[in-house]
């Protein structure tokens, strides 16, 4: 358990981490790139080492450190058998993987934690399946585990996929399909989410594909993918934390490691913020954000900010007026049914929370009773309340160890800015 102390102001200065979305895309680009790619300042995580032994475990030749830089060269064996792949509850890992697998030659079987097993995948295999892929469910239709049988395929498909539950699946075919000497067409039937696909676009071209949208059509080509080195930049998604920090307590946070412009949806936080009533500047090396003496409320539509939810949800009970977070229904499937975590936490801290099929209402005001917080195995749930802790006071946090899957050295930050 960690006790969160209260206090009067934030006032800090941060280097988030490097960004979890990035890096996840960038190790599995190197390993379909030619020759060997170096990514330095790789975010070191539950989810990123996953995906890292994942390519390990397929036949990677890997080495270096995330200290010091990761390096993916070529597949040096291909197994005969089946080989496990193991991802936790590292959702982006499995989408991707289940992506670009199905184009790569060897025998795969895909799983992870239970909550990984209760998370949809139907939409992205049935896309696959449409164009001639091997998967299968080991166990339950339409979630992991999977069996792929991967092969080398020309490639030139137009593929349909319904993104709203997640735009991973887009983001899946985009880089998979790269791979392939025709290329791939993904057309986007529904889509939540949509700076991650900008992301994913990025990415790609760092690696020399070529990426062209018109509408809601994405075509992805690339004679070879090749990238020396890739640096990935620092986490939007992370820096929300001490941007709600500031905007809490009327403080301020400075903070450092971020891109500007970005293709991180999460940056819309700060516009968020600014919204509510904050203060910011942009440098050359940091984002500044000063907190106003209390928060207004408003309607904020997060679809394409899903992962700072958890950050404006816990902070809402502060503002003068009610919080009304809308377009959020993608959020059911995360690590938790975040809809429903973050609504049940709200009401520990004694806010009045209406709870909506996607998304929540959120009243000024909460109790001050002596609570635990449960973080339902939800690293996001247990920073945004952490944050929430640091204004509100008498807040325990459950679980701590689930920070690991994204910012494992959270809570020594914490502590060294308060």
């Amino acid at each position: 358990m960690k006790v969160i102390p209260r206090i009067d102001r934030f006032d800090a200065t941060v280097t988030v981490p490097p960004s979890k979305s990035y890096s996840v895309r960038a190790l599995l680009l190197a390993a379909m790139a030619e020759g060997t790619t170096t990514i330095t300042n790789c975010l070191d995580s539950d989810d990123t080492r996953y995906a890292y032994e994942a390519l390990r475990a397929i036949g990677f030749e890997t080495g270096g450190s995330f200290a010091k830089g990761l390096t993916i060269g070529p597949r040096t064996h291909m197994s005969a058998n089946d080989v496990t792949l193991f991802i936790g509850n590292a959702g982006t890992a499995m989408r991707f993987l289940t992506g670009w697998l199905a184009f790569t030659p060897g025998r795969f079987l895909i799983d992870g934690e239970e909550r990984m097993r209760n998370r949809p995948i139907g939409d992205l295999v049935e896309a696959l399946l449409q164009i001639g892929a091997e998967v299968e469910y080991a166990e339950r239709e339409g979630y992991p585990p999977l069996r792929i049988r991967g092969k080398k395929m020309r490639g030139g498909f137009e593929v349909p996929i319904s993104a709203d539950t997640s735009s991973q699946f887009a983001s899946a075919l985009m880089m998979g399909g790269a791979t392939l000497p025709g290329g791939i067409t993904v057309v986007l039937e529904k889509l939540a989410s949509a700076p991650y696909l900008d992301i994913t676009a990025d990415a790609l071209i760092s690696f020399g594909a070529r990426v062209q949208r018109q509408g809601n059509r994405i075509h992805v080509s690339a004679r070879a993918l090749k990238c020396d080195e890739y640096r990935v930049e620092g986490d939007y998604s992370s820096a929300s934390y001490w941007f709600a920090a500031a905007a809490a307590t009327g403080g301020i946070a400075r903070v450092r490691g971020l891109a500007s412009p970005t293709a991180q949806g999460d940056a819309g936080f700060v516009d968020i913020l600014s919204r509510m009533g904050c203060r910011v500047s942009v440098g050359n090396e940091e984002i500044t954000l000063e907190g106003p003496e209390r928060l207004a409320g408003g309607t904020f539509d997060c679809v394409d900010t899903p992962d700072i939810v958890p950050s404006l949800a816990a902070i809402a009970p502060l503002a003068s007026s009610p919080v009304e977070i809308v377009n959020i229904a993608n959020l059911r499937v995360k690590e938790s049914d975040r809809i429903a975590t973050v609504t049940s936490e709200l009401r520990r801290l004694g806010a009045q929370v209406e709870e909506r099929p996607d998304g929540m209402l959120i009243q000024p005001g909460w109790n001050h009773d002596a609570v635990v917080v449960e973080t339902h195995n939800d690293h996001r749930i247990a920073m945004a309340f952490a944050i929430a802790g640091l204004a509100r006071g008498n807040v325990t946090i459950g679980d701590e160890r689930v920070v690991s899957k994204s910012y494992p050295r959270f809570w020594r930050t914490l502590d060294e800015a308060c």
